[in-house]
């Protein structure tokens, strides 16, 4: 009886000790809070402002601030890892998530490049799009100097976006029903860049968007002042010779 009591006290003796074994050795794998502090500086730069460990010692949250953002850092006691990061921005004080954050921050830094320095948001390309088309003259102008260039009556006119400059063209009905002329001004600076003559019977033009179009790609092929006779019986029509501006008036 003795002998058994005495194998049930050194039993529990046994446990007791494994039991501070244990908690000791748990303790030890536990980082403390100075590693804390070193592991998040070295990360995020800035000054620690305040560090505690959470209710059930699992955690550790650490408070530090740079320049630009304050973040609250939730780190494991076990193994150092990040849980989690609330990020303040120092200016707006408007927090977010940790992916939010870096997407806004990345958003504001694009915007506050010096001048110089290329940018491409989207706020950018509109603004120069408008400046592109605050520049250029107006359609009213563009008309007045096709009718300065060759008189006659307004038919029609297209913005031709796709050149450098871009391009005003202006179709304008000299004489009668049969004879005109295409007038291209530079949309910026408002100079004729070229004049393409034409007889055509204006009356027999069904698609006018189509007959521009036409003239178009002949104004690109020939020099300023060529003359051009559209047949009846030819759908894209022929050329004749190329005509300086004083043939065309004594016409």
């Amino acid at each position: 009886m003795k002998r058994l009591s005495k194998l049930l006290i050194a039993a529990v003796i046994a446990g007791i000790a494994v039991g501070i074994l244990l908690v000791s050795r748990s303790g030890g794998d536990s980082i403390g809070e100075e590693e804390v502090s070193a592991m998040v500086t070295d990360r995020y730069g800035g000054e620690i402002e305040n560090i505690s460990q959470t209710e059930d010692g699992q955690s550790y949250i650490v408070t530090l601030a740079n320049e630009e953002y304050r973040y609250e850092i939730t780190v494991s006691a076990e193994d150092a890892g990040i849980e989690g990061i609330v990020t303040e921005k120092n200016e707006d004080g408007n927090r977010d998530t940790a992916s939010g954050s870096e997407e806004d921050a990345s958003t504001e830094t694009s915007e506050e490049k010096p001048a110089g320095e290329k940018t491409d948001t989207k706020k950018d390309r509109d603004q120069q799009e408008e400046e592109k088309t605050d520049a250029l003259i107006t359609e009213d102008e563009a008309k007045n100097i096709a009718s300065g260039e060759v008189g006659g009556q307004f038919v029609h006119l297209t913005l031709n976006q796709e050149t450098h400059p871009q391009q005003y063209q202006i179709i304008q009905l000299v004489e009668d029903d049969d004879e005109g002329a295409l007038v291209t001004v530079d949309a910026m600076d408002g100079k004729a860049m070229n004049i393409l003559w034409f007889q055509a019977d204006f009356n027999e033009i069904a698609d006018i968007e189509a007959f521009a179009r036409q003239l178009q790609e002949y104004s690109t092929q020939y020099q300023n002042n060529h003359y051009i006779e559209f047949d009846d019986d030819s759908e894209d029509g022929s050329s004749g010779e190329d005509d300086d501006e004083d043939d065309n008036d004594d016409d």
